[in-house]
């Protein structure tokens, strides 16, 4: 009856803790929505894991199956985002400092 119970939680449990989030949020540029423009996931090393297009309203979701620190990019702009085991939301400002553009995180 153990070795039933200990497979159960091998085969149903643990897979469902390893299963990350949503990383979702919004983007603006210069008070307006950053609208119909790709927004990317990278590990570290730059290996895309997901894109999206954010909407008319600067909006992007994307379903990240890893966990970790990863960086995600958009407008020419990197800023480091988290994926857990829940959703996580972000809100994004692209700002140009000395014509070097910068996501910054509000």
């Amino acid at each position: 009856m153990k070795i039933k119970k200990m497979l159960l939680l091998i085969l149903f449990v643990i897979p469902a803790l390893t299963f990350a989030g949503d990383i979702f949020g919004t983007i603006t540029k210069n008070g307006r929505p950053f609208a119909k423009q790709l927004v990317k996931i990278t590990t570290n090393d730059g290996t895309v894991i997901k894109s999206d297009s954010t909407d008319a309203f600067g909006y992007f979701t994307m379903n990240i199956k890893q966990l970790g620190q990863f960086k995600l990019s958009a407008g020419g702009a990197v800023a480091d985002v988290t994926s857990n085991n829940s959703p996580t939301g972000y809100t994004f400002i692209l700002v140009q400092n000395n014509s070097k553009w910068q996501l910054i995180k509000k």
